[in-house]
C-alpha cells in the first residue's frame, strides 16, 4: 500500500535542497536541523527513493533528488502566485444571493447600503423564480417568502411584502381598464392565482414576466398587481386598491445551518437583514 505524500515534507525538502544542507534550511524555515533531517528521511521512505547523499559538508542531491527539485520549483512558483492572488484581495469569499426578480432589483438598487468594494465578501446576484437549493450549496443566501422547514436550514425574518393594484396616474380612477395577467411559471404564483380567481374575465393581455407587464401599466393600457415596494417607487403610478391582505407574505433570509456562522457569510447576512428591515423601495426607476 502506497503512503500518501506529505506536502510539508515536500516543502521542507525544497528548503534543504536550495540551502544545500540542514543548517541553512533551518535558518530559512525556523525548523530545527534534526526535524528537517527526519522529514527528508520520511519523504525518501514515502517515495521509496534516495533523494540526497549525506556528506560531511552538507547534502548533495542524487539524480532523483534533482528531478524532484525541478518539479518542486514549479510548484513553488504556483504557490507564490496563489499567495499574491490572496494578498491582492481577489480571494475574498463570493456570496451567492438568490431572490425573485423584484427583490433582486431592490437589492441591486440599494447595494451601496449593504456592501462596499472593500468588504471581505463579494456578492453574486441570481435573479430566478426557482428556489435554488441552499442545502446543495447552489446558493449561500436565499430571500424567501416563508420560514424554512428543513432542520438543516436556518432563517432570519426581515420583514413583510404587501401587494396592491396599480394603474397609471394618467388614467381617471373611474375609467374601466383591463388587467395584465401572467402566464407560464408566473401564473402559478399566488399573485397569478389571485388574478385568475378575482379578475380572470378582465385580463386583456398576458405576459410571462412581471417587468414586461409594468411597461404596459405605465402606458395606461392595463392595471396589475405589484409589490408596494415596486409600485410606490414610480411617480407615474398610483395605487388602485389598499394592500391585499391575503397576498401579504413574510420576507426571510434562508441559509445553511452549518455555514451561517462563517465570518464573511455572517456579515453578509447581517448587512442584507439591516437594509431589508428598513423596507426600502426601488430607486432606479425610468
Amino acid at each position: 500500500m502506497k503512503r500518501n505524500l506529505d506536502w510539508e515534507d515536500l516543502r521542507l525538502f525544497l528548503a534543504v535542497a536550495n540551502a544545500e544542507g540542514l543548517a541553512g534550511a533551518a535558518t530559512r524555515t525556523g525548523v530545527s536541523a534534526a526535524t528537517l533531517g527526519r522529514r527528508v528521511a520520511a519523504l525518501e521512505k514515502s517515495l521509496n527513493v534516495r533523494l540526497v547523499e549525506r556528506e560531511p559538508r552538507g547534502y548533495q542531491l542524487t539524480a532523483a533528488g534533482r528531478n524532484l527539485l525541478l518539479q518542486l520549483e514549479e510548484m513553488d512558483q504556483i504557490a507564490q502566485a496563489i499567495g499574491a492572488w490572496r494578498d491582492s484581495g481577489q480571494a475574498r469569499r463570493r456570496v451567492r444571493i438568490s431572490a425573485g426578480e423584484w427583490t433582486m432589483r431592490l437589492l441591486i438598487d440599494h447595494v451601496d447600503r449593504f456592501w462596499s468594494p472593500d468588504a471581505d465578501w463579494l456578492p453574486e446576484f441570481l435573479a430566478d423564480p426557482r428556489n435554488r437549493d441552499v442545502a446543495r450549496r447552489q446558493i449561500d443566501i436565499g430571500v424567501r417568502n416563508k420560514r424554512p422547514k428543513q432542520e438543516w436550514l436556518a432563517g432570519r425574518k426581515v420583514g413583510i411584502v404587501e401587494f396592491a393594484v396599480y394603474q397609471s396616474q394618467d388614467v381617471p380612477a373611474d375609467m374601466q381598464l383591463g388587467w395584465v395577467g401572467p402566464v407560464e411559471n408566473e401564473a402559478l404564483f399566488p399573485t397569478g392565482l389571485w388574478i385568475k380567481e378575482h379578475h380572470a374575465d378582465d385580463v386583456t393581455i398576458t405576459v410571462n414576466k412581471a417587468s414586461l407587464a409594468l411597461s404596459l401599466v405605465r402606458k395606461g393600457q392595463v392595471r396589475m398587481l405589484l409589490p408596494t415596494f415596486v409600485g410606490d417607487a414610480f411617480s407615474d403610478l398610483r395605487r388602485f386598491s389598499n394592500p391585499i391582505e391575503e397576498l401579504q407574505t413574510e420576507r426571510w433570509l434562508v441559509m445553511h445551518q452549518d455555514e451561517r456562522h462563517q465570518p464573511e457569510l455572517r456579515r453578509a447576512i447581517s448587512a442584507l437583514a439591516k437594509v431589508l428591515k428598513e423596507n426600502p423601495v426601488l430607486t432606479s426607476v425610468d
